[in-house]
């Protein structure tokens, strides 16, 4: 039976990301917290998940996010597993594959010329130790809503199916 692992969320973040490299490697860990809200009836649900990014997504991370900052990330769930004074732990998080940063132009003003919001797949790290680059949507994409209302112009009223 064929199995998918596929997670999107768009929250705040919890805390400042927590930045450390792997021993005996160069290769950049970033953990931190996502909240999401859901609304339904005259109730709001927050619930916390835990986020972990490698490579130059946890660079970007920690040099870019911030507590309270709004992203959209893309990954996948995985179960980390250890033992603490003899007893078995678990708990799950969410492994970035890419992530975008949700601010306001004021804010993407101050980032620097060459700062791209849309990061890849992480750089130097997956399950089985290959390196992988994805490329992605051209950062000017995210931000551009000329590019979306380009789209809407082009939408036809005969064109939609209902």
């Amino acid at each position: 039976m064929a199995s998918f692992n596929k997670v999107v969320l768009m929250g705040n973040v919890t805390r400042n990301p927590d930045v450390r490299t792997i021993p005996g490697s160069s290769t950049a860990v970033a953990r931190t917290g996502l909240a999401v809200n859901r609304k339904y009836r005259d109730k709001e649900e927050v619930m916390f998940i835990d986020i972990v990014a490698y490579g130059r997504n946890a660079e970007v991370m920690g040099e870019y996010i911030t507590k309270g900052s709004p992203i959209l990330i893309d990954g996948r769930l995985s179960m980390n597993s250890w033992e603490q004074d003899g007893i078995k732990r678990t708990k799950h998080e969410v492994i970035i594959d890419t992530f975008q940063m949700l601010s306001s132009r004021k804010d993407r003003d101050n980032y620097p010329s060459d700062y791209d919001s849309n990061f890849s797949r992480n750089d130097n790290y997956n399950d089985y130790g290959n390196t992988s680059n994805h490329s992605s949507m051209d950062s000017k994409d995210i931000y551009n809503n000329s590019s979306i209302s380009k789209q809407n112009d082009s939408i036809d009223d005969d064109d939609i199916p209902f």
